[in-house]
């Protein structure tokens, strides 16, 4: 009786761990978002141009305070569409690393390697959140007859949280902090959405 007790606690446990990993990780309130995407020119150069938004749950709000440090990666890529596949003309990522110094009460913002400081989460902000005349692509490589897009994704490095969190980020909603692809025509700047 006590073998067929065990067996079953066991199959629960398998049971009840199935089911916590088959739930639905939604993006939430508190997932990144990429807006206001745009693509300008002039002579030479094709140039990005979007709005980051970062909107931190309680959770990672809590985490970042207590000095643990935040990493997102700004992924950019110029596609030009072909017959069979999709040519990819430029893939880029551009992160951000953000910290909290618990003992001198300050955030740092490491990117390109480069660091700054801010007094203020608010700062920090305002400083990652506005991408402006980024250089994307020759003007030469862009075919005016074709269809070529630009997709942008804000996405939260998970892996880069420490050990103990990592397998919690992927299963809290808290941590899906995340935006959509969003998609945008090089020639009429028009927003298709996600693909």
């Amino acid at each position: 009786m006590a073998f067929i007790m065990l067996n079953w606690l066991n199959i629960a446990k398998k049971v009840c761990l199935l089911c916590l990993l088959s739930l639905p990780v939604h993006a939430t309130s508190f997932s990144g978002h990429v807006n206001d995407v745009s693509v300008s020119r002039d002579e030479s150069t094709y140039y990005l141009n979007a709005h980051l938004v970062f909107t931190l749950s309680p959770t990672a709000k809590e985490a970042l305070q207590k000095g643990i440090a935040l990493t997102w990666v700004f992924l950019i890529q110029v596609k030009k569409e072909r017959a069979f596949w999709d040519l990819t003309l430029v893939d880029k990522a551009i992160s951000f690393r953000v910290k909290r110094h618990t003992l001198l009460n300050y955030y740092s913002v490491d990117s390109e390697g480069k660091r700054e400081m801010f007094s203020s989460l608010a700062a920090v902000r305002d400083s990652i959140s506005s991408i402006r005349r980024l250089p994307l692509v020759n003007k030469r490589a862009i075919d005016p007859r074709k269809k070529q897009w630009v997709a942008v994704k804000l996405l939260f490095e998970r892996e880069a949280l420490p050990i103990p969190l990592r397998p919690i980020s992927y299963f809290t909603p808290e941590w899906a902090l995340s935006s959509e692809w969003v998609l945008t025509d090089i020639n009429e700047g028009q927003l298709y959405g996600t693909p």
